[in-house]
């Protein structure tokens, strides 16, 4: 039965920067949760002379409420970033979980962040990381939302804010390369 793992990896799969991963890995993925779940929490459910709970509601536990919490607990020590201080005060080094620099630098960027994309025919594009912005972790396409386009001032003079406000998707093979320049 797949169905704790198939819950746990679907919840932390949605705090999860990066991209999806194939379906045969995901089934490989969701058997080893499974699995791992099955013998750690079964025997917590078949302890003798315990809480007198009907049968459903014992289902209802095992099947879905506590791998529910797993996966929000999951979700919870990925989005904190816990288990790699816990690695690092154990001396430890953790492969880092996202597959690209682009992944990384876009999960953490902050609303006061600017860019000035450079795209291959050598056509920049200004905005500001506003909320609405999005990078794409498609591993086939690393498109990019702009929700703030700004106007690129000459050296020396500051950026203004495109009046009236607009947005540009960017296609990822447009993109040669992206600055982020802080505030």
């Amino acid at each position: 039965m797949l169905a704790p793992g198939l819950l746990i990896s679907a919840i932390r799969a949605r705090a999860v920067t990066g991209s999806v991963p194939d379906f045969k890995d995901q089934a490989i993925s969701y058997g080893l949760i499974s699995t791992a779940y099955f013998a750690a929490v079964t025997p917590l459910f078949h302890v003798g002379g315990g809480l007198d709970l009907p049968r459903w509601l014992w289902s209802f536990l095992q099947y879905f409420a506590v791998p529910v919490v797993i996966g929000l607990a999951l979700s919870y020590l990925y989005q904190s970033g816990l288990s790699y201080k816990v690695a690092a005060k154990a001396k430890l080094h953790l492969a880092h979980h996202l597959p690209a620099a682009w992944d990384y630098v876009f999960e953490a960027l902050p609303e006061t962040a600017y860019l000035l994309v450079t795209l291959q025919d050598g056509t920049q594009i200004a905005g500001r990381w506003a909320k609405g912005s999005f990078a794409s972790s498609s591993k086939d396409e690393r498109d990019l939302l702009i929700a703030e386009m700004w106007s690129i001032a000459d050296e020396g003079e500051a950026w203004s804010r495109l009046t009236p406000s607009r947005s540009i998707l960017i296609c990822g093979k447009d993109i040669r390369h992206v600055e982020l320049i802080g505030e």
